[in-house]
């Protein structure tokens, strides 16, 4: 398998990670409520959700499905844990590192309610921001399974500045995605075992994906990705819907993918549906400057 780590995020996370503290239970609670005064204004169930936060012998906040307020939870545990948690909880700006666990997610109520039988997944996730560099690094998100199924993100965004409430909103603008890279490790049991948005008819129809994928692939520009990564992309849609081994892409960005290249992709997009024309250079704006590679390698069994 090649090493297709973009170097940027060689240097990210070789640098020295934030030595978490214990958190105290109090401020658990009150980053739990102001996140939620945020997302969910005025829910009722907030105060008992609180209330059942408790902090475990390694001191992270967690909560449990089934107590207070969470009865009807689709986890069965959520853990976190912050490093600088008092920029949040006094001074309303993220903390400087945050690590999230989740387990128990069900893939099959993540797609709307289906009986397929795939094992529950677990997420974990750690973020850390670099303030003089103007940064936030993903330095890993992880979904697995105990099918031994699993994905493994990293990225890298910059002009992030997140020293006060106003530059947060001036970040909103300015923030661009820099690079990124996706491992992927399957074991061929079960189809879509992380419970994406897969369109629902399409579910176990084989060919069906297979040349949505195939299509989705011929529309890279020629630009983004060589004719090798090409060719890996498609021996991997090739062994769709249950693909058994291993699949990294890694994504770079020469000036940053941001809002208005994102902002002009959708624009362009619309004019395109509405003028009925499929002419892909809506695709060429979103990915201008963007290189991807990419590299598949089936389980040695498949593979004889």
């Amino acid at each position: 398998m090649k090493c297709l780590l973009p170097t940027i995020l060689v240097a990210l996370t070789a640098m020295p990670s934030y030595a978490f503290e214990r958190m105290m239970r109090s401020d658990c609670q009150i980053g739990f409520e102001k996140l939620a005064d945020i997302m969910q204004p005025n829910d009722p169930d907030i105060a008992a959700m609180s209330h059942g936060i408790r902090v475990t012998p390694q001191g992270w906040c967690e909560m449990r499905s089934g107590t207070a307020g969470l009865e009807n939870a689709k986890f069965d545990t959520l853990e976190w844990r912050a490093e600088g948690i008092t920029r949040w909880t006094r001074d309303g700006i993220p903390p400087l590192a945050l690590e999230v666990r989740m387990t128990g997610l069900d893939p099959d109520e993540m797609q709307g309610g289906m009986n397929t039988g795939r094992p529950n997944v677990d997420v974990e996730v750690l973020l850390r921001q670099l303030p003089d560099a103007g940064m936030i690094v993903v330095e890993r998100a992880v979904m697995a399974n105990s099918a031994g199924d699993s994905m493994t993100v990293s990225g890298a965004f910059e002009r992030v500045f997140l020293s006060s409430p106003s530059m947060m909103q001036v970040s909103m603008g300015s923030t661009a995605f820099k690079a990124g890279l996706l491992s992927m490790t399957l074991e061929g049991t079960h189809e879509n075992p992380f419970g994406f948005g897969v369109d629902v008819e399409m579910q176990g129809v084989p060919q069906a994906q297979r040349d949505a994928a195939f299509d989705i692939i011929s529309k890279l520009p020629d630009g983004v990705v060589d004719s090798a990564s090409r060719a890996e992309l498609t021996a991997y849609a090739g062994d769709l819907p249950k693909p058994v081994g291993t699949l990294e892409v890694s994504v770079s960005s020469v000036h940053g993918l941001g809002l208005m290249q994102v902002g002009m992709w959708m624009y362009n997009s619309l004019e395109a549906v509405m003028a009925d024309d499929d002419g892909g250079s809506e695709m060429e704006i979103l990915l201008h400057g963007i290189t991807v590679e990419a590299d598949w390698t089936p389980d040695a069994h498949v593979a004889d």
